[in-house]
């Protein structure tokens, strides 16, 4: 029995140590909770321009280590091949930096580094790998109030950023 106790009090000091005990993560804790979007997919080489209508639902999940983001846009009839993607967040000690790990539903996938809010932007930057081609991204957040951010996302070609799309949510 006592052996048991030990293991839980041990597996709890545990949880606490390493779970959202890092200060840096509050400044994330922003981005919790759910949102709803409305923006535009821009043309490029993923498909052709359209409107998009999507959710963000962000909790912090794994131990409260990590903030997990679910995008899910709607379908449509000018979107009938709605996007989705999985995202991770935290904060890594070694870089000193914002880090993001991303999975979409077109089997496309990104690791990208923040070095946090300046001023009221928050800029995620990293190479994306997609339809067999690997490009610079860039995910810019601006928050425009106080339950209100504008999406950007990126990608370099040629030396140019190029939009992907934008996005305004709303909590």
């Amino acid at each position: 029995m006592k052996t048991r106790l030990l293991a839980v009090v041990v597996c709890l000091v545990t949880v606490a140590a390493f779970g959202q005990s890092n200060p840096k993560l509050k400044e994330i804790q922003w981005f919790a909770g759910s949102w709803q979007c409305t923006g535009t997919a821009f043309a490029s080489p993923m498909g052709p321009e359209h409107p998009t209508r999507s959710t963000v639902n962000a909790s912090w999940v794994l131990g409260g280590a990590w903030l997990q983001l679910n995008y899910t846009e709607a379908k449509t009839a000018k979107n009938p091949h709605p996007f989705a993607l999985r995202a991770l967040w935290s904060y890594d000690e070694e870089p000193k930096a914002f880090v993001s790990g991303t999975v979409d539903n077109m089997g496309g996938y990104s690791t990208q580094q923040s070095p946090g809010w300046e001023g009221d932007k928050f800029v995620f930057t990293g190479p994306m790998h997609s339809g067999g081609m690997t490009v610079k991204s860039r995910d810019t957040f601006t928050r425009l109030g106080k339950n209100k951010v504008r999406h950007e996302g990126e990608m370099e070609d040629k030396g140019n950023w190029i939009k992907l799309d934008t996005e305004t949510c709303t909590r």
